[in-house]
């Protein structure tokens, strides 16, 4: 016979655990890590809105940006393949990090290798987010990057 009053020790703490998950869920940032690997995805796919969207280039505005994106992916990197994996990040301050990828340059090309390089990102003061500062990726990362 059950009584009317008693909690189930176990239900209680499912409770708990549910609300912990969702706390923790809600509250959580996204690495660097998370972001270069985002930006990575969307230069691989050509998708500039996500690449202006992502760029740090100081106060050049916007339109000039994407265009540089669209040429750099639609005309100087169109046939250009490449092969990527986040290795590691860094974040110097509350303001400042790496992101550090291997990447390997012309994969549809027999004999390619992985070469180390690094994403340098910056939060932008005005969105509080995290973007890639373009200025200061190698330019031999990928063709046409904009500058």
């Amino acid at each position: 016979m059950k009584q009317s009053g008693r909690v189930s020790l176990v239900g209680l703490l499912g409770i708990f655990a549910v609300i912990v998950i969702l706390v923790l869920f809600l509250f959580s940032k996204e690495s660097l890590g998370s972001i270069g690997g985002r930006f990575m995805q969307a230069l691989a796919n050509g998708d500039v809105e996500t690449l202006t969207k992502m760029s740090y280039m100081g106060d050049t505005p916007e339109d000039k940006v994407r265009d540089e994106w669209k040429f750099a992916t639609q005309v100087a990197g169109l046939h250009y393949r490449f092969v990527y994996r986040v290795t590691g990040f860094v974040q110097a301050d509350e303001n400042r990090g790496s992101v550090r990828i291997g990447i390997t340059r012309n994969a549809d090309q027999g004999g390619g290798y992985e070469e180390n390089s690094a994403l340098p990102m910056v939060k932008d003061a005005k969105s509080g987010l995290w973007k890639v500062d373009v200025r200061a990726i190698n330019r031999e990362m990928y063709p046409g990057l904009p500058r």
